[in-house]
């Protein structure tokens, strides 16, 4: 109801546990635009995998398990922070290098953590996108990666 007021919210935090939440995520998904800070909380029904029809500023997924390479990549966030990701070693270098050619275009930071991230990088790194407009910090440790974006001075 309050959506349908286009209110705009600074932080909306979703916990959804039960089938009948799914309903309310679908709902209210075409509405995240209204929000600055969307954060879904560890719980999630097994089996359900969201469709994002819209996209807050910034999110935080507590539980990615079942937010996938597809859904980061198009993912417009400017802040966007996944726990216990399913991504690994080579989803990371396709997010670098869809970052790299011009992708994400409004990151600013980046932070997943995972089984699958092996430290197989340095521990600290800069590098930076095609066009030179760019530079991101990136510092990885164990089974995360960290990425902080700034345009070049």
């Amino acid at each position: 109801m309050l959506f349908d007021l286009q209110l705009e919210f600074e932080k909306l935090t979703i916990s959804l546990n039960s089938k009948s939440d799914k309903f309310l995520f679908n709902q209210i998904s075409n509405k995240f635009g209204l929000v600055e800070d969307l954060r879904i909380s560890p719980s999630w029904h097994p089996g359900f995998s969201p469709v994002f029809t819209s996209w807050p500023q910034k999110i935080i997924i507590m539980n990615s398990a079942w937010f996938t390479l597809e859904s980061l990549l198009a993912c417009p966030c400017t802040r966007i922070k996944l726990g216990c990701s399913p991504l690994g070693d080579k989803d990371v270098d396709e997010i670098l290098q869809k970052w790299k050619a011009g992708g994400f275009p409004y990151l600013e930071y980046l932070f997943v953590e995972g089984e699958s991230i092996s430290n197989r990088w340095n521990r600290w790194m800069v590098i930076q996108t095609d066009d030179v407009s760019k530079k991101a910090t990136i510092h990885t440790d164990y089974k995360r990666i960290e990425i902080s974006v700034t345009p070049f001075d």
